[in-house]
């Protein structure tokens, strides 16, 4: 189960996941960001402190956010203290391409 809570809105948007992101979730993740309206957005936030799980398919979403919103110059930033989803960020590469 995923819980997507929108904490700050347009522009500069914050959304904190609490759960599991992965393939059968992912949809919840979905249906929230496209309520806010990419085109609106110059940044978005994620707080991942609250994942118990992330796998390939929510890790593809965070980067797909990524390069949405780095066509309109904007920016996708992860803030996290839980240091089994870091270590799994950073096994992957994710921070690396972020910074891109």
């Amino acid at each position: 189960m995923l819980r997507v809570k929108v904490i700050k809105g347009v522009p500069e948007v914050v959304i904190a996941l609490e759960g599991s992101l992965d393939m059968g979730t992912g949809e919840a993740l979905q249906r929230a960001v496209d309520e806010l309206n990419l085109n609106r957005i110059h940044s978005l936030t994620f707080s991942l402190s609250g994942l118990e799980i992330i796998d390939s398919t929510g890790i593809g979403q965070l980067i797909g956010y990524h390069r949405a919103l780095s066509q309109r110059n904007g920016r996708v930033y992860l803030e996290n203290d839980n240091a089994e989803i870091e270590e799994i960020l950073g096994l992957i590469g994710v921070r690396e391409i972020l910074r891109s």
